[in-house]
């Protein structure tokens, strides 16, 4: 449980820490040494862009990737709820089979004595 306030606390760090960068490198002079090679010339990116940029590829790839993740552990779960199914239903039929076999030795037994009360 305090994994999980630990990974928030760091996580509104980091996203304070993005904000307050976008917001110091909002002039649109600033150019970052980041630069895209064109066929005819370089194109400068500002740095707003570039931090932006990141940001933006950082909440997709981790939307991507917890959708990857979510996909193969519902299929985990959904496996592992056909399998408790399939068991609870084999202790049912265990349950019962086990339930008349002591009915046919209880009546055996009922016979039993009867044919041995009889026999004297």
């Amino acid at each position: 449980m305090k994994s999980k306030y630990v990974f928030i606390t760091v996580e509104s760090i980091l996203f304070i820490l993005f904000l307050y960068l976008i917001i110091i490198n909002y002039n649109i002079k600033t150019t970052s040494q980041f630069a895209i090679s064109m066929n005819n010339g370089v194109v400068e990116l500002s740095t707003f862009f570039v931090v932006i940029g990141i940001y933006v590829f950082g909440i997709l790839s981790g939307f991507v990737y917890s959708m990857v993740l979510g996909s193969r552990y519902k299929d985990q779960i959904e496996f592992y709820a056909r399998k408790t199914e399939k068991l609870s239903v084999q202790n049912e039929i265990d349950t019962d089979e086990r339930e008349a076999l002591q009915r046919k030795i209880a009546s055996l037994e009922i016979a039993l004595d009867n044919a041995l009360k009889n026999k004297k």
